[in-house]
């Protein structure tokens, strides 16, 4: 372990016991990125990532991601400053268009970064969020009946995928793209045969209101949650979605009950998602679901602005 990931372990640690030690990101083509700030080293890693049209990650966020894993050490915010600066000039006179964006994955209660981060353009557009294996909520008074989804629902789930994608669209990092209905069926599809862990909440006449979709992950090398999540087993919650006639009578904290339920029996450490920050719905839902901010992805787009 070098002396700039020492630093910054002890600096993680120091600002949140559930942040794992840092972790390189997964890529053989990352390029080195180094700087000198008051006689102090900070360091990181830079990774272009380009998604081939019509793919899963296109419907997230853009096609170009310019990526920085920053690793300041010991030189705090006035490194972090140095090295977006640095990142800056790099990206001068590079090809990126206007479906590209710069991110960067930072701990949410590093409020100097998040100034240092606001001040350079970035805006805090996803969250990662846990939540201890607490008992679930209680499940509330909304008139319908959770189960579990099947085959024959994926014509329900799909219709509700869709109604959170494009909600997130105009409020998160959705992207609209042509497509978007056969990937997203596609993905239900996916997650009814391999996690299992999929409910539909159903009004009086079997009319579906809402949908929850769950998975369990492992925080181990070549995890894509890897350096995100302490070690061990997680549940994850990948998708809750609630029609938009169903919005606000309680349907999203009867899924939840039956969901968390579920996930805690699998003896996991917790259970993590990801929300959107400028979403006026999710984070105060998801805090009273007993989740609260551990990273925070920031993005400024286009990249080259």
């Amino acid at each position: 372990m070098s002396t700039l990931e020492a630093q910054q372990n002890a600096r993680f640690a120091a600002l949140d016991p559930l942040l794992p030690p840092i972790a390189a990101p997964p890529s053989p083509s990352s390029e080195p990125l180094m700087v000198t700030v008051g006689g102090r080293k900070a360091g990181g890693l830079l990774t272009n990532v380009v998604h081939a049209p019509g793919s899963w990650p296109t419907l997230w966020g853009p096609s170009d991601i310019r990526d920085l894993t920053a690793v300041p050490g010991d030189s705090g915010a006035a490194g972090l400053a140095a090295l977006l600066g640095a990142w800056r000039d790099r990206l001068r006179g590079t090809p990126a268009g206007p479906d590209s964006a710069c991110t960067l994955t930072w701990p949410s209660r590093d409020a100097e970064a998040s100034a240092v981060l606001l001040a350079h353009g970035f805006a805090p557009m996803t969250c990662l969020a846990v939540r201890a294996p607490d008992a679930p909520a209680e499940p509330g008074t909304a008139p319908v009946t959770v189960r579990r989804a099947g085959e024959g629902d994926l014509d329900a789930l799909t219709e509700l995928r869709l109604a959170e994608w494009r909600y997130t669209s105009l409020v998160g990092t959705a992207v609209p793209r042509p497509g978007a209905p056969e990937l997203l069926r596609a993905e239900a599809a996916r997650a009814l045969r391999f996690s299992g862990l999929v409910w539909l909440a159903e009004e009086d006449g079997g009319v579906p209101a809402g949908m929850a979709s769950c998975a369990l992950a492992s925080a181990t090398p070549g995890n894509s949650v890897h350096g995100r999540l302490l070690p061990g087993r997680w549940g994850y919650v990948d998708t809750l979605s609630v029609g938009p006639a169903a919005r606000g009578g309680g349907v999203g904290r009867a899924l939840m009950a039956v969901a968390h339920r579920e996930l805690l029996g699998h003896d996991v450490r917790g259970t993590f998602l990801f929300y959107h920050p400028p979403n006026p719905l999710s984070p105060v839902f998801w805090h009273r679901q007993g989740y609260r901010p551990l990273w925070t992805m920031w993005l400024r787009r286009p990249a080259w602005s």
